[in-house]
């Protein structure tokens, strides 16, 4: 578990560590699936999904007190809103490789 998220869920939840692992778990599947969608949404030009989807991302990434991944996704928000197709696919990249560190 990254240790910000661990320190965030734990003021927020207390040292039940069956709660916080539990959201920990929540939060890494999340990643994942939106990270998928992403890419999906990058491959058909779906703006408004890929939008969507790192929206998704960034709520989830606060929500689990990682600040890296909701600046990333942040980040790829604008690049959907701006349609940016190279940017986009790099930063997809870059929350893969955040991803990897969950």
């Amino acid at each position: 578990m990254k240790e910000c998220c661990r320190k965030y869920l734990t003021e927020q939840f207390g040292d039940d560590t069956e709660v916080v692992d539990a959201i920990y778990a929540e939060y890494v599947s999340s990643i994942g699936a939106k990270t998928a969608e992403a890419d999906a949404a990058l491959a058909a030009g779906a703006w408004d999904v890929l939008d969507r989807a790192a929206h998704t991302v960034k709520g989830n990434a606060l929500a689990a007190g990682d600040q890296q991944m909701a600046d990333a996704a942040i980040a790829l928000r604008n690049a959907a809103k701006l349609q940016e197709r190279d940017q986009a696919g790099q930063l997809i990249a870059d929350l893969r490789a955040l991803e990897e560190q969950l």
